[in-house]
């Protein structure tokens, strides 16, 4: 039944094996029905590749009566579509496995949040299913800010943008993915008892700036597309579709509604009359989203006109912003900037046992580091969720084994 399962996922033996770190040939065996698989490495199977544990257990003439379109999972059908790759699949794969090893991580250290699906639920139920779909997202991120953090203040909201996310139970991860099309996605990780929404953010070519913005509108799909499997946003693509206007209108409310452009504007003396780069620079470094969201946000508003606000999409802010913000310079300058430190810290987020390697969250690491340190979780378990061998996770935290065994 693996086999019949991979074969509908689009994802090959060796290439689920690499990735989730199993000898290829003991895994073949598995696909090929020849030996069973492990009771203690099913779950995380079954939630890599989006489908029961007991599916997994089915043998090939059990599995006879059930069709392709009864064991390809929803996601599946959405990343085996045209133009997406098989190097889009196995960054979905991990970051199944990355949902699913959050998930015991909370069990064990009883810090489950699940914030996020009282705040979801209060918007589905709230907002007007019948309005046009710009005002659905904007009314969806009046109720966002309201429910979190983000309302409690007229500032901008990047540099805290992902702790919240987290604190609410969302999974958040920004990788950078260079063979992908995929600017961003969004869906559901973990088992059906145990959903979590993930929101993906493709870091290659892209500023922190525009980041904020995709991680948003990905958590508007969350809300509104829960049934979909995933929503995929490819780079460059068009924004006509109604569900993208109603995401995009998400994401600008929740990240600069109107008080919060007041409160820039304020604050660096803006002239709307009389932009120019280093004004339109300074406005970005202080709101932390993309010029191009930004000036929507203001011409929505009216602070600028039609004309202006062509006139002022063309201006390049890049130099200017450089020298406004560190989230402006690429990873290598911001790496050089930060030092050493910066540079390790860095290392010990990258996988080793992923035939891809990939750089995990910052909050995903700290939270095992911490329930490792409070000895609630073995070197091997941590070793396990962070994806390398326990000798090198030993050797990334020695501080911390050190601590733990004092």
């Amino acid at each position: 039944m693996l086999q019949r399962i991979l074969d509908a996922a689009g994802v090959g033996v060796r290439t689920c094996a690499g990735l989730m770190a199993i000898n290829p040939d003991v895994f073949a065996a598995w696909a090929a029905g020849q030996e069973s698989i492990p009771e203690s490495l099913q779950p995380v199977l079954a939630a890599a590749l989006s489908v029961s544990p007991t599916m997994l257990s089915e043998t090939a003439k059990s599995g006879r009566r059930w069709s392709e379109a009864d064991i390809t999972p929803q996601i599946w059908f959405k990343f085996k579509g045209p133009g997406l790759t098989e190097s889009d699949r196995e960054f979905v794969l991990l970051i199944r496995m990355m949902g699913h090893y959050l998930n015991e991580l909370e069990e064990v250290t009883r810090q489950k949040s699940i914030q996020w699906k009282s705040i979801f639920e209060s918007i589905r139920n709230t907002v007007d299913i019948q309005a046009p779909v710009k005002e659905q997202g904007k009314a969806a991120a009046r109720l966002f800010r309201q429910a979190t953090a983000l309302g409690h203040g007229a500032t901008g909201s990047g540099e805290v943008l992902r702790g919240l996310l987290r604190a609410t139970g969302i999974l958040a991860v920004e990788i950078p993915a260079p063979e992908s099309v995929l600017e961003g996605c969004s869906f559901y990780v973990g088992s059906a008892n145990s959903p979590r929404p993930c929101v993906f953010a493709n870091s290659h070519h892209t500023t922190w700036f525009r980041r904020n913005a995709i991680l948003m509108h990905e958590v508007g799909h969350a809300i509104f597309e829960p049934f979909t499997g995933a929503t995929l946003d490819l780079i460059n693509a068009p924004q006509g579709e109604d569900i993208e206007i109603r995401a995009q209108s998400f994401a600008q409310e929740a990240l600069i509604p109107r008080e919060v452009i007041l409160h820039a504007a304020q604050s660096i003396g803006c002239k709307w009359n009389a932009l120019n780069a280093d004004s339109l620079a300074n406005l970005v470094a202080t709101t932390h989203v993309e010029l191009r969201t930004l000036l929507s946000a203001a011409h929505e508003e009216g602070f600028l006109g039609e004309a202006q606000l062509e006139e002022l999409k063309r201006i390049d802010i890049s130099n200017a912003l450089r020298g406004l913000s560190d989230h402006a310079l690429s990873t290598e300058e911001y790496l050089e900037k930060r030092g050493a430190e910066e540079r390790d810290w860095v290392g010990k987020r990258t996988t080793t046992l992923t035939a891809r390697p990939i750089r995990l969250p910052i909050g995903y690491v700290n939270a095992i580091v911490d329930a490792y340190r409070n000895r609630q979780i073995s070197p091997s378990k941590a070793a396990a969720y962070t994806m390398v061998d326990e000798t090198d996770f030993l050797d990334r935290f020695g501080d911390i084994y050190e601590e733990a065994n004092v």
